[in-house]
């Protein structure tokens, strides 16, 4: 079941730019599992970021976010438009 909710907010949108890497990317994401697909697609749809994906219960998060923090540096926005629905 797809309840784990995963969003990225851009730098500016969670207030400033930080020195650190590992400070700004844990700023910068957000992970949240919901107790059914209908509530996580409910937060999907009204909760808004720069990115946004639904992952399946049994995702490994830390590697998809780890995964999006090097594409979103290297500005391949192919990945992330297929990535991130």
């Amino acid at each position: 079941m797809r309840t784990i909710l995963v969003r990225f907010y851009s730098p500016t949108e969670v207030g400033c730019e930080f020195e650190d890497e590992k400070t700004q990317k844990e700023a910068c994401f957000r992970a949240n599992q919901y107790s059914s697909e209908f509530a996580a697609l409910d937060a999907y749809a009204n909760t808004p970021c720069t990115w946004s994906v639904l992952l399946d219960d049994t995702s490994d998060v830390q590697a998809f976010i780890n995964e999006a923090w090097e594409r979103i540096k290297d500005d391949d926005y192919e990945w992330l438009e297929k990535s991130f629905t």
